[in-house]
């Protein structure tokens, strides 16, 4: 019997020095992003905003004495994609926690696949307001978002339109363009004149056709909800067909790749509503962007902070819920009050925060932020 013990003993004492590093195991935050496609720029971008977050938690302990690690698998922002880009990140890579994707219809997508196996999902860039109404008391509690929607960024919109005449406006042929503007349209003042409504395709590079319209109809604004790349492509047309209204609503004017342009004084006046701008100086916010931009030899875009603070709020819900059991960290994210970079994240029952806004226009060559304004 004694031998016996003595094998019960040391079997136990294996066992348990086996499966200690598995309680150590790192936290996996997943996203299916894209790598490779037409928003790539950013999808690299969300990396570096990602690596960031990472590296300050691992900074400061870890999460429950445990490293946190992060997971990227490509979507192509397509959401056949992302949701293949999902699955290999619930099924293979064991993640603890999805973020969604960049693109509103990727991330739709893949919020029936979280729901499904029952894992925190947030959404950190994704803007359509469908993305809300399906989640919390919507139907889907396993899906919250952390930056507003386009519903939010509407109203703040449409208010800065009120006294506008004519407008025209240029989008991306996706469920973000179309949905952004039925929504700032349904916002616009009685005597307000839509002149034109154009949506093109995110590959398309010849802006010519609409150029030519706008030069004829001359509206007193063009809102513009097209993403960086393509964004700098027609604002360069833009320049060449000598245009002067002002680009009003969602233009890319915070993306680095447009500074040279705005410099030129050509875009005095056009202005934009963001959920971030990597200029606006706070102590928290020059906590993040200056290693950032040390590191990556330029400043964050909006979607780096945006997956940014969504890893902050997910491992703030991991550390107080004391696991990385599922149900239990969602149930810690609905009673989030993290403060963030500019102003505490919490929770609706839609599963929706509602942070600051920041308002912003070009003067004088130069992208300033002129306002906070807090999304309703």
């Amino acid at each position: 019997m004694r031998k016996f013990d003595l094998l019960c003993a040391v079997t136990a004492t294996l066992l348990a020095a086996i499966g200690a590093p598995a309680l150590a195991q790192e936290i996996k935050i997943g996203f299916p992003g894209p790598i490779t496609g037409p928003a790539s720029f950013l999808g690299q971008q969300m990396k570096w905003g990602a690596e960031q977050a990472i590296e300050d938690i691992n900074k400061r302990g870890g999460v429950l004495g445990r490293k946190v690690s992060f997971i990227m698998q490509d979507s192509q922002c397509r959401p056949a994609d992302a949701v293949s880009a999902a699955e290999k990140l619930v099924s293979q890579d064991k993640v603890d926690v999805l973020l969604g994707d960049l693109c509103s219809g990727a991330t739709m997508a893949v919020m029936p696949l979280a729901e499904k196996a029952g894992k925190p999902m947030i959404v950190s860039i994704s803007t359509l307001p469908e993305i809300t109404e399906k989640a919390g008391i919507g139907g889907n509690k396993w899906v919250f978002r952390t930056v507003p929607d386009d519903r939010m960024l509407a109203g703040v919109i449409g208010t800065q339109l009120a006294k506008t005449k004519t407008i025209a406006f240029l989008a991306e042929d996706t469920d973000y363009g179309r949905s952004a503007i039925k929504l700032v349209k349904e916002r616009l003042g009685a005597d307000t004149k839509v002149v034109s409504e154009d949506y093109v395709k995110n590959t398309e590079t010849d802006f010519m056709p609409m150029l030519t319209k706008f030069r004829s109809s001359k509206p007193e604004a063009l809102a513009v909800y097209v993403l960086d790349q393509q964004g700098f492509n027609f604002m360069k047309q833009y320049t060449q067909f000598g245009l002067t209204m002002p680009l009003v609503a969602r233009p890319p004017l915070v993306a680095p790749l447009v500074k040279d342009m705005l410099a030129t004084g050509k875009f005095d006046g056009s202005w934009t509503v963001y959920p971030y701008y990597d200029q606006f100086s706070s102590p928290a916010n020059d906590a993040f962007t200056k290693p950032f931009a040390e590191k990556n030899k330029q400043g964050p875009h909006y979607v780096a902070y945006g997956i940014y603070e969504s890893i902050m709020v997910a491992a703030d819900a991991i550390q107080r819920a004391g696991t990385t059991e599922s149900a239990a960290v969602r149930d810690a994210l609905v009673k989030t009050q993290y403060k963030g970079i500019l102003g505490t994240i919490a929770f609706d029952d839609h599963n929706q925060s509602r942070n600051n806004l920041m308002f912003m226009k070009v003067e004088q060559g130069k992208l300033a932020v002129k306002d906070l304004v807090s999304a309703r």
